[in-house]
């Protein structure tokens, strides 16, 4: 039961304060005063929203207002506890935000984890949701006749039969996912693979069986063959033999390198080239020497030369200062300090540039000897590199030509000893061949398996082996997807057979269903109808009728052979007969406390109003509380709590009230 509501800037409201008690509540006023907003306040306060309206909207368009406050008082019909719900918004950005809530209990605040939380605890105090409340205990102005020509999930929701059909509708959605498999019928592929998979990887199984089989026979049978041509000493003999051809081959090559090599070089034999590289080894000693007597020339003549070249300094110094005395006319000598005769000195003068022309030419003949030196030796060090050069090169030939006849060597030695070996091998096995015969290797042939043979049989052993391995590892591949075949047909067997149990037990839901649809709405009607004829003392209509697939309303009237859809008759008796139908549904669903109408006498004739405000004053014995919004004056003797909504001189909503 709603006790007390208090609003701040909710819609046209400032600020304003409405109790409500037991019985009729008549909320009139002239239009656009805001009785309707009066009820949003309930339905905001209760689930935080108002259906079909954006909460932005809800605050008051007042200038300087940003936000807006709901608090409401109610008393739970489901354990008589008192709740008292605040809710403070504001709106930003043109969206509404919630910014602060209380929720009180028997006067002690509770704590809720967020909005949702706070709407589905005030939902079990209630004992309906948002959607049942909107529907059937609210009815807001014009929707009063809907009920007549319902949308069927919203009665299913109401009745509880939305609960059956849910679970039909799940247990069909199964049966549909049971019912395929990879995008594939679950049927289909279960015979495709009794038919046609299944059987196709047995005989594909027994095929490489089969095949396991033979080449596991001829492996056995070539493994036998090649140890009996293993186990004498034949394959022994055949690789010396082998080996001695290879020696003989390598002795060819070493003698046709060493014809070739001397071939290269016009050579007859390798003497010539020791003696020319006897003399050279002699010549270039030779040169050695003369270019280290020519070097200590030079050196000798280097000092000579810097010994005139030092006389040649100071003489030129000497003849300098006296000549500089000569010039200055002194005739003191700057060395000694005595005095120089004039006569004297020009003498020393010629003396010694006399001394100087002989030193410079003594120097000039000195170092063309210096540079004869240097270019001599220079052609003997040219020559000697040329000759060593020619020397190394006959040195790389002989060594060269003495490792060929080394190699020539050790291959006869190795030959010599591998023919003994293959000559005592071919007495012990009683066979009578030169072992120098050229056609030992085919005459042996002819004898005894050759190693190529062995090696083919060994080759192919090889091959039978892996064509196994690859049979054996398909076979597994195969046993595999058997395997895995056989677990999805047990799969598909199972899809199968819990398929056809949801399509039965759909089937039972949907006929539980029916039943009990029909049964509810037979109840539903035969209760509105007694309800309709306690409202009214008229007895137009010996039945109300509810389809069962589309919920909609006839009525059959005394008189007529057939009932008509009560969307047809009078508009006063639609709103009866829909009042009529809300309060058998929350009689159906035991809800006996609330009832909010708004405008309920809308579109109803002066003929029927008074017909139909006189029933709703009968909603006391049905409803604990009622709450209906009239026109201007309707019914206001009947209430037993009047609560008159206006507009004052500003335009705000205000309420007036007397308790």
């Amino acid at each position: 039961m709603i006790e007390e509501v208090r609003l701040k800037n909710f819609e046209g409201y400032e600020k304003a304060e409405a109790r409500f008690t037991e019985g009729l509540n008549i909320i009139t006023g002239r239009n656009s005063v805001g009785k309707t907003s009066l009820l949003d306040s309930i339905v905001f306060g209760l689930f935080g929203a108002v259906p079909g309206i954006e909460n932005r909207l809800l605050l008051s368009c007042r200038p300087t207002v940003k936000d807006a406050e709901v608090y409401i008082k109610f008393r739970s019909p489901k354990d008589g506890s008192s709740i008292e719900v605040y809710r403070r918004f504001e709106v930003k950005h043109g969206r509404a935000y919630t910014s602060a809530v209380k929720f009180i209990v028997n006067g002690k605040e509770n704590q809720v984890e967020n909005l949702e939380d706070l709407r589905r605890k005030i939902s079990l105090l209630l004992g309906v949701g948002y959607r049942s409340f909107n529907w059937i205990i609210y009815t807001r102005q014009g929707k009063m006749t809907e009920i007549l020509e319902p949308r069927k999930e919203e009665i299913d929701t109401i009745l509880g039969i939305s609960l059956l059909q849910e679970l039909s509708e799940q247990v069909d959605q199964a049966r549909r996912k049971l019912s395929r498999i990879d995008g594939m019928d679950v049927e289909t592929e279960y015979r495709n693979l009794i038919m046609h998979i299944i059987p196709s990887y047995e005989e594909r199984l027994k095929e490489i069986e089969e095949d396991i089989r033979e080449v596991s026979i001829e492996i056995e049978e070539l493994k036998r063959e090649i140890a009996s041509m293993e186990s004498s000493n034949i394959p022994i003999l055949f690789q010396k033999i082998r080996e001695i051809e290879k020696q003989k081959s390598r002795l060819q090559e070493v003698k046709n390198t060493r014809r070739d090599f001397l071939s290269r070089y016009a050579l007859e034999n390798i003497d010539s080239v020791a003696k020319e590289e006897a003399r050279l080894k002699d010549e270039l000693e030779r040169l050695v020497r003369e270019i280290k007597e020519l070097e200590e020339r030079l050196n000798g003549r280097i000092i000579e030369n810097a010994s005139i070249s030092g006389k040649l300094e100071n003489l030129r110094q000497h003849l300098e200062q006296h000549q500089q005395l000569l010039r200055t006319g002194k005739g003191v000598c700057p060395t000694c300090g005595q005095e120089i005769n004039q006569l004297i000195l020009f003498e020393m003068i010629n003396d010694e540039e006399d001394q100087l022309a002989q030193l410079e030419e003594l120097l000039r003949s000195s170092e063309d000897e210096t540079s004869a030196l240097k270019k001599k030796i220079e052609e003997q060090k040219k020559k000697e590199r040329e000759v060593r050069e020619r020397r190394e090169k006959l040195r790389a030939i002989i060594g060269t030509f003495r490792d060929l006849e080394d190699r020539e060597s050790s291959i006869l030695k190795v030959l010599g000893l591998l023919e003994a070996e293959v000559g005592v091998m071919l007495r012990s096995l009683g066979i009578d061949v030169d072992v120098k015969d050229p056609a030992l290797i085919e005459k042996i042939s002819y004898l005894f398996p050759s190693p190529e043979k062995i090696q083919s049989g060994r080759k192919k052993l090889e091959e039978l082996n892996m064509r196994l391995s690859s049979k054996v590892k398909t076979r597994e591949d195969l046993l595999k997807r058997l395997e895995s075949e056989k677990s999805r047909l047990k799969e598909l067997e199972l899809r199968a057979r819990a398929s056809s149990l949801a399509s039965s037990l759909r089937e039972k839901i949907q006929e539980v269903l029916e039943k009990k649809r029909e049964t509810i709405l037979a109840v539903l009607a035969s209760r509105a109808l007694d309800i309709l004829n306690t409202m009214t003392d008229q007895r137009i209509y010996r039945s109300i009728i509810i389809d069962s697939q589309t919920y909609s309303v006839s009525v059959y009237p005394w008189g007529l052979a057939n009932p008509i859809p009560a969307s047809r008759i009078g508009g006063g008796h639609q709103t009866l007969i829909s009042l009529a139908l809300r309060l058998s549904m929350l009689h159906f669903i035991n809800f006996k406390h609330l009832i909010i109408l708004d405008e309920p006498t809308y579109g109803v004739d002066q003929e029927n109003l008074q017909l139909l405000l006189s029933s709703l004053s009968g909603l006391r014995q049905y409803m604990r509380q009622a709450i209906i919004v009239t026109h201007h004056g309707y019914g206001i003797e009947e209430a037993d709590n009047l609560i008159t909504v206006y507009k004052d001189s500003y335009g705000v909503s205000r309420i007036k009230q007397e308790l």
